[in-house]
C-alpha cells in the first residue's frame, strides 16, 4: 500500500449522539451565510411581505461543515419587523439538494431574542418543559452573515415530521400548526367549533399533513359537544401539562393567552392528537394579554391558576379545569412544575449559566435590542413591560404555595411493588402501593412505548393483591402482554390528586416480563435499504425502506423481547412482534411507520436517506447490535458480507433481503462504483475499499465538523487507523478527482 498523507487536527472525546450534539445546551453554534445578492435582506423582506418564500444562499456553514444551495427567510410575527436590523431566521439545508441535513436536521429555526433583555427566555423555558412533554430542543448559535457578525439566536429544533416520528412513532398523519394568518384579526386557533365547512378553520390554522381538517374538526367538535369521549381524540395528559407550564411561567404567548396560538397538534396512531408547545422567547412574563386582560408585573406574579376556567373562547382550558378529575391532576403538574424548577429556585441558577455561557456573544451584539448593561440585569430587574424573571417568579411561586390549590393536601403515595417479581409472558402481575389521604386510587398501565394507557381502579378490599382489607394498602392486576409493561400510579381525593412518579404520564415505571430472548450475536442485523425505488415490496406494494435481521445459530429463534430503533436515545422506540427466524434465516422488517399487515413486521420510524443509526436492543435497552450508515443512493443497500459476521460494504443493488453475494474480484466488477468502509462501528483501523477506477480523497470530520484528518487514496484497498482517536462519532466524506462525493458516513470509533 502507497502511504498517504494526513492531518491530525483534533482527538478530543466526541460523545455519540446525532440527535442530540446539534442542540447540546451548553454549547453555542456557529452558522456563517454567504448571500451573493448585494440585496439580499431587502429580497427577504419582500418574500416576508408576500408568499414567504426563500431568498438562495451560496454557502452555509456550520460548524465547520459546508454547504451550498439553502434557502433562507425571515420568521415570526410580533419579533419580525423589516425596520429592524436583526430578524428571525429559517435555514432551509435542503432548499436545493434534497438530502443535505446537518446531525440529521434540514430545517434551522433562530429566534432573534425579541422581548427578552436576558437573552435566555427560550432557552431556559425548553429545557424545562422536556422534562413534562414532547418539545423541541434549543440551545444557542452566533450567526455571521457575509463575514460580519449578525447577532446571537436561540437555535430552536424544527416541529416536523422527523420530530414527530422521534416523539409520536408516526409522520403521516393529521398535524397542523396552531398561529392564525393575522394574530389581531380575531380569528384565533383557540379550539372553538365553527361548523362542518373547513374553510371557517384555514386563517385559524396551518394544515402541515396531505389532509386533515375532518379531524380537526372532529376535536372542535368533541369539545363542545361531546366532551365524556375528549380521551379518545386527544391526549389529555399532554394537554394538562401544556396548560400548566404556561399558567406557572406565565406564558401568554400561548394557548393561554390572547391570540391562542404558538403550538401544534399531531395525531398519533391512537387517533388522538398531542399539543406540542412552540415558540416560548415570550415565556416568563414577556407578553402580557391574557384575552381578558393586560396584565402588569404585579398581576402577572399573582395571576389565578384557574385562569379561563369559565371563559369559552378558551374552550380547552375551560373544559379540563370544570371537570373534578382533570382539574386536579391539572393542579398536581402545575404543583410539580413549581416545586422542581422553582421552590429551590433552581431555574435562577441554570439562567445564570446560560448567561455565564453566552457573555461575550453578547456583549458583541452589533444590533442588540437592549444594552449589555440590561442583559446583565435582565434575569433580576424589569426593562419596561418585561419583568426580570426572578422578578417575576420569585413572588409568584409564593403566590401559587398560598392558593387553595396549592394548599389542598394530596394523598401520599409510598411503597409500591408489583408481584411476583417476574413473571412469563401473558401471566399477571398485582401492583400494589400504601395510600394515605386518598378516595380512589388509579393504575395505567401500557405494553408499547407508543400506546395510550389503559386506567384501572386500584381497590383496598383485600380481593386485588393488596393484603387485607381497609388496611391503605391498594392493588390492581396488569397482564404482562410485552416483555416490558410501563405503568404508574395516580390517587386523588376530594380536593387534591397525585401521581407517581409526579411526572407521569411522561414518566413512568418499567415492569419487566421474563420472555426467552436472542442474545447478543444470535440475531444480528445484517443489511438495510434507506431509498427503495424498484425493489422489492411490502404486501400492498410499496416500496419502503427496510432492515433485514439474520439468525446467526442452527436453531429458530423468535423475535419477540427485541426492539429496534434509529434513535441512540430511545433504545424501546419499536418492539419486535413474535416472529420466528429460521436456522441461519432471515426476518424482513419495514422501516415505513405503518401498522402493518398480517405476517409482515412494520417498525415505526423511516430510515433517513441522508444516512443515520439503526440499534438492536432487548427490553432492558442492552444494544444487541447497532450500525451507523451514511447515504445510500435509490436502491443501494448497506450490508455485511458475509452474512451474519462479515463487514458492513455498500451493494449497487438492493432489490430484496435475502443472502448477500460479496464480491470475489474487486477488479473484474468495474461496473461496481463508489466505497465501502468496514468495519464500522470500529475500536481501530477502518478499511475502505474503492471500487472505482480513479483516485477519491477524504476528510474525516469529528461530530461538529472539525477536521481531524484528511488525505488522499489511490489504491483499492486502504486503511485509516483510528487507534489513537477518543471513542465518539465521525462522519468520513470521500469525493472523486472531480471533486464529487462518493459516500458520506458516519463512523463510531469504539
Amino acid at each position: 500500500m502507497k502511504k498517504f498523507l494526513f492531518t491530525l487536527l483534533c482527538a478530543s472525546g466526541i460523545t455519540l449522539g446525532a440527535q442530540t450534539n446539534f442542540y447540546a445546551v451548553d454549547t453555542i453554534q456557529v452558522i456563517d451565510i454567504t448571500f451573493t445578492q448585494p440585496n439580499w435582506d431587502y429580497q427577504m423582506d419582500t418574500a416576508k411581505a408576500g408568499a414567504e418564500g426563500y431568498t438562495l444562499a451560496a454557502l452555509c456553514v456550520i460548524n465547520g461543515v459546508v454547504y451550498d444551495s439553502v434557502g433562507v427567510k425571515f420568521k415570526g410575527n410580533s419579533s419580525y419587523d423589516s425596520s429592524r436590523a436583526k430578524n428571525p431566521l429559517h435555514i432551509k439545508l435542503d432548499y436545493i439538494h434534497g438530502s443535505a441535513t446537518y446531525d440529521g436536521y434540514e430545517d434551522i429555526k433562530l429566534g432573534n431574542g425579541y422581548s427578552d433583555p436576558s437573552m435566555v427566555r427560550e432557552v431556559l423555558a425548553y429545557e424545562i418543559v422536556r422534562n413534562y412533554m414532547p418539545a423541541p430542543q434549543c440551545n444557542f448559535a452566533r450567526v455571521t452573515i457575509n463575514g460580519v457578525y449578525y447577532g446571537l439566536f436561540s437555535n430552536s429544533q424544527s416541529i416536523d415530521s422527523e420530530f414527530n416520528s422521534d416523539h409520536f412513532y408516526s409522520s403521516s398523519n393529521s398535524f397542523f400548526k396552531c398561529t392564525p394568518q393575522n394574530v389581531v384579526s380575531g380569528q384565533v386557533p383557540n379550539l372553538l367549533h365553527l361548523g362542518s365547512d373547513s374553510a371557517n378553520y384555514y386563517t385559524r390554522y396551518e394544515m402541515k399533513s396531505d389532509y386533515a381538517w375532518k379531524d380537526l374538526i372532529g376535536l372542535c367538535d368533541t369539545l363542545a359537544n361531546n366532551y365524556a369521549e375528549l380521551d379518545t381524540i386527544l391526549d389529555i395528559d399532554r394537554a394538562l401539562w401544556m396548560i400548566a407550564f404556561n399558567n406557572a411561567t406565565v406564558n401568554l404567548d400561548s394557548y393561554s393567552g390572547a391570540f391562542s396560538q404558538n403550538y401544534y397538534l399531531y395525531r398519533d396512531d391512537n387517533g388522538r392528537f398531542n399539543a406540542i408547545m412552540w415558540d416560548l422567547n415570550m415565556c416568563f412574563g414577556g407578553f402580557t394579554n391574557t384575552g381578558t386582560s393586560n396584565l402588569n408585573v404585579s398581576s402577572m406574579q399573582t395571576m389565578t391558576p384557574m385562569l379561563h376556567y369559565n371563559y369559552g373562547a378558551r374552550p380547552l382550558i375551560m373544559n379540563l379545569l370544570s371537570d373534578s378529575v382533570t382539574y386536579r391532576q391539572y393542579i398536581a403538574h402545575e404543583r410539580t412544575i413549581m416545586n422542581e424548577f422553582f421552590a429551590d429556585s433552581s431555574y435562577y441558577f441554570r439562567a445564570m449559566q446560560l448567561q455565564t455561557l453566552i457573555d461575550s456573544s453578547v456583549q458583541a451584539e452589533p444590533n442588540p435590542f437592549y444594552t449589555y448593561g440590561q442583559f446583565l440585569n435582565g434575569l433580576t430587574t424589569t426593562t419596561g413591560m418585561i419583568p426580570g424573571i426572578t422578578t417575576l417568579m420569585e413572588p409568584r411561586k409564593t403566590y401559587l404555595q398560598g392558593t387553595v390549590q396549592f394548599t389542598a393536601t394530596p394523598p401520599t403515595i409510598t411503597n409500591i411493588i408489583a408481584t411476583p417479581a417476574a413473571i412469563v409472558l401473558n401471566d399477571t402481575a398485582w401492583i400494589t402501593c400504601s395510600v394515605v389521604n386518598a378516595n380512589s386510587v388509579f393504575l395505567g398501565y401500557r405494553d408499547q412505548i407508543w400506546k395510550k394507557f389503559t386506567k384501572v381502579v386500584m381497590y383496598d378490599d383485600g380481593l386485588h393483591g393488596d393484603g387485607v382489607a381497609a388496611d391503605g394498602v391498594y392493588g390492581a392486576a396488569m397482564p404482562g402482554t410485552s416483555p416490558l409493561m410501563q405503568y404508574y400510579i395516580y390517587a386523588n381525593n376530594p380536593t387534591a390528586g397525585i401521581f407517581s412518579p409526579e411526572r407521569a404520564e411522561y414518566e413512568f415505571y418499567n415492569y419487566y416480563v421474563s420472555v426467552s430472548t436472542a442474545t447478543a450475536g444470535q440475531v444480528v442485523l445484517n443489511e438495510l435499504v434507506s431509498y427503495n425505488f424498484i425493489g422489492c415490496t411490502d404486501a400492498t406494494g410499496a416500496h419502503e425502506d427496510w432492515i433485514e435481521l439474520f439468525n446467526t445459530t442452527g436453531t429458530p429463534l423468535n423475535l419477540e423481547g427485541l426492539y429496534i430503533t434509529d434513535d441512540p436515545g430511545n433504545h424501546l422506540k419499536c418492539a419486535l412482534p413474535s416472529y420466528v427466524i429460521p436456522p441461519n434465516g432471515f426476518a424482513l422488517i419495514w422501516a415505513d411507520e405503518d401498522a402493518g399487515n398480517p405476517g409482515e413486521i412494520h417498525a415505526n420510524f423511516k430510515l433517513a436517506s441522508g444516512g443515520e443509526y439503526v440499534l438492536l436492543c432487548n427490553a432492558q435497552g442492552v444494544v444487541l447490535d447497532s450500525i451507523a450508515f451514511g447515504i445510500l443512493a435509490s436502491d443501494h443497500s448497506y450490508g455485511r458480507c458475509p452474512n451474519g459476521n462479515g463487514p458492513w460494504i455498500t451493494y449497487t443493488w438492493g432489490g430484496c433481503a435475502g443472502w448477500n453475494i460479496c464480491p470475489t474480484d474487486v477488479d473484474e466488477s468495474p461496473e461496481q462504483t463508489g466505497v465501502a468502509v468496514y468495519p464500522n462501528p470500529t475500536s481501530g483501523v477502518l478499511n475502505v475499499v474503492n471500487f472505482g477506477e480513479e483516485t477519491i480523497t477524504y476528510e474525516l470530520l469529528s461530530s461538529t465538523g472539525q477536521v481531524c484528518m484528511s488525505g488522499q487514496f489511490l489504491n483499492k484497498n486502504n486503511q485509516i487507523d483510528l487507534t489513537e482517536f477518543a471513542t465518539g462519532m465521525y462522519i468520513l466524506m470521500v469525493r472523486d478527482e472531480h471533486g464529487n462525493y462518493v459516500t458520506s458516513e458516519r463512523i463510531i470509533k469504539e
